[in-house]
């Protein structure tokens, strides 16, 4: 039987290699950042009782996918904490509803911090974030002329 675990990177630290390539190359690459800064960046992105926080998705024991909880992912809107940031999950174990684990994974972490009222998300997919109880809040400017939407979801 098939077996999905959500852990903390923190007390998964063998995975941060993986997540960080991850990171890299479906975001960071192309915005010139090296592997080994986001290795950094993730490295410093382990923490429990706070935000950030990375997660990380295994599939009997194999990283699959992953998220974080970021003070922030959305330059134009400083005032809203925390986000949901960077979820992904490898093409090899689409299809098995880990982003929405992720997802549930990462609501329940930043209530369990006890200090906010909404989880929000900035992201370009339509009708995607709304099946799973998001709220739209509006769209927010993110240079070059583009928008993109912003949701939050109840802690």
């Amino acid at each position: 039987m098939d077996e999905l675990q959500i852990l903390n990177l923190a007390d998964a630290p063998e995975h941060t290699e993986q997540v960080s390539r991850w990171l890299w190359e479906e975001w960071a690459r192309a915005d010139g950042y090296t592997l080994e800064e986001i290795i950094f960046r993730t490295r410093h992105s382990m923490l429990r009782d706070t935000v950030p926080q990375q997660l990380v998705a295994l599939w009997n024991g194999q990283a699959a996918g992953t998220v974080a909880l970021w003070r922030n992912d959305c330059k134009t809107r400083q005032d809203l904490s925390p986000w949901m940031a960077v979820l992904y999950v490898d093409p090899a174990f689409r299809s098995r509803h880990i982003g929405q684990a992720l997802q549930r994974a990462s609501i329940e972490a930043a209530r369990a911090l006890g200090r906010y009222d909404w989880l929000y998300l900035i992201t370009e997919l339509e009708d995607y974030y709304e099946k799973t109880g998001w709220e739209f809040v509006g769209d927010a400017p993110v240079g070059h002329g583009h928008t993109e939407k912003i949701y939050r979801y109840p802690l």
